[in-house]
């Protein structure tokens, strides 16, 4: 497959996904104000925080997923149906397996966390037994679609990933809709209910367009045990990565509950959909780009590859500075602009989480990088244990401090601590050159930054910040940005490609 081809094939599935982003980012956002109305703020906090006891149990999922996305996609670059079944019909027995260890562990450790340390209002136990039950069973249900949404990504079929994940959101909205007509006292198992059949549908969805799509690849028995032995091995080391994945997102909430209640949990739960909502400006371009980078290892084209990763790299960061910049600026007016009566420490958490989301979108493609090379045992040793001290160091500061705002900031310390190791370890599993990615990454997205910033900085610190101006603001930001971008941050083909499309489209006004 040519370099040109690929170009093509990433640009055509970009358009897909972020058709995609832009119709879940607009729903997701309205669909949680209609929940928040519906439920009120404590009970949508406790919904989170119950479904968010499922998400840390699902570590192992995670887990999963990426042996499953690496290895049906290393088999499809290989390009043989007969290993790509073997493959897939090992995911789905794991999974299945591992739906079941869901659902015996869920029972036994949740139902003992509910019970113990959970903080919850008492009268509300019949509520949150059943949210749980539902949360666990939904669960269940998305571990064992996991092999079908792989297979489609893998064969890089984004348009039919893209439908159905806007009915994904449609069928969501529905249900938060559809909470409006109800005036019930256990309206949150309601919604738990309606979202367990939601995600019964949409798996259900996933599964029938596989095997009507992708006839060549069925289910078969596998009794080759070292091909078990090594996808079981890959996922034994990268549960640790995942792990501190789930402990900066699902932990970080139990410990919030713990110091603050469900309120703040409220807070936290907005401030990750904001955070959702930004990380898929960007990953709907990795979901893209992802599947090459595996390909190209496959067929022992490392250099093709590193260039893939820093050239991922750069312009992922670049994408999330149109919004970096005047959401920084502006979180406040836009929290209001959406929720209207926004909870205490929401704004905060979401700039922190922008930060965030801004080292990630240099990380993930290297991250797929290291994943494609199978050897992942001291990657995700050294990068799990990293990301991991975030619970236990959150845990002292909060106890210190008291303030909820400082587990971000630590949240953010060990993210940019993590992508210096990430980095070293690279460079040992597939010749990545840091040399190459502070002079073709770094020194650019910093540059850009720091151009991009200045202009808008000066504006909303003279500037009375009325609706106009806070809509001017965010209009000549996002052009300002464009600019820097345009002259700073990109090559000179990427820049010839912009100038050319620029005048295509003046051509035709």
């Amino acid at each position: 497959m040519s370099n040109s081809i690929n170009a093509k094939k990433i640009a055509q599935n970009s358009f897909f996904l972020y058709f995609r982003m832009l119709f879940q980012i607009i729903i997701s956002l309205y669909t949680a104000k209609i929940v928040l109305h519906a439920l009120g703020a404590e009970n949508y906090g406790l919904y989170d925080v119950v479904a968010g006891i499922i998400v840390v149990l699902m570590f192992l999922n995670n887990s999963m997923t990426t042996s499953t996305l690496r290895y049906i996609t290393n088999a499809v670059g290989i390009g043989s149906s007969t290993y790509v079944s073997k493959i897939f019909s090992i995911s789905i027995v794991l999974h299945f397996l591992l739906g079941l260890l869901l659902i015996v562990l869920g029972s036994f450790v949740g139902l003992l966390y509910i019970r113990n340390i959970l903080v919850f209002p008492l009268h509300m136990y019949e509520d949150v037994f059943w949210v749980f039950i539902c949360a666990l069973v939904s669960g269940f249900l998305m571990i064992i679609g996991v092999p079908f949404n792989a297979l489609i990504i893998a064969q890089e079929n984004m348009k039919a990933f893209a439908y159905i994940s806007i009915l994904d959101v449609v069928l969501k909205w529905l249900v938060a809709y559809s909470l409006c007509f109800f005036q019930h006292p256990h309206i949150l198992i309601l919604y738990a209910i309606l979202l367990l059949l939601e995600t019964l549908v949409v798996r259900c969805v996933y599964i029938l367009y596989c095997y009507r799509n992708y006839r060549e690849i069925r289910f078969v028995i596998v009794r080759n045990k070292d091909l078990y032995r090594e996808v079981l091995a890959f996922m034994g080391w990268s549960t640790l990565g995942n792990l501190s994945l789930v402990a900066n997102t699902q932990g970080i909430n139990l410990l919030l509950n713990f110091f603050f209640g469900p309120i703040v949990n409220a807070a936290r739960g907005f401030s990750f959909q904001v955070q959702s909502a930004i990380t898929s400006f960007i990953s709907s371009f990795q979901t893209a780009v992802n599947p090459q980078i595996t390909k190209l290892y496959a067929n022992g084209n490392i250099e093709s590859m590193n260039n893939l990763i820093l050239k991922s790299s750069r312009l992922s960061y670049l994408m999330m500075l149109f919004i970096f910049v005047p959401l920084i600026f502006q979180m406040d007016f836009y929290m209001k602009l959406w929720l209207s009566e926004v909870p205490d420490h929401t704004v905060l958490f979401a700039k922190i989480l922008l930060c965030v989301s801004m080292v990630d979108a240099i990380a993930n493609p290297m991250m797929i990088g290291a994943a494609a090379t199978g050897n992942v045992k001291k990657y995700y040793i050294h990068i799990g244990c990293c990301l991991l001290l975030t619970l236990p160091v959150g845990y002292v500061v909060l106890k210190v401090f008291q303030i909820p705002e400082y587990i971000f900031v630590v949240y953010l310390i060990f993210t940019i601590i993590a992508q210096i190791l990430r980095m070293n370890l690279c460079r040992e599993l597939f010749d990545f050159s840091i040399r190459k990615f502070l002079d073709k990454v770094f020194v650019k997205v910093f540059i850009c930054s720091i151009v991009a910033i200045i202009l808008p900085f000066v504006f909303f610190k003279y500037v009375h910040p009325t609706l106009f101006h806070n809509l001017m603001f965010s209009t000549l930001s996002i052009i300002w940005v464009g600019v820097v971008v345009v002259i700073l941050g990109l090559d000179k083909i990427e820049r010839s490609w912009v100038n050319e499309k620029v005048c295509n489209f003046f051509k035709k006004v």
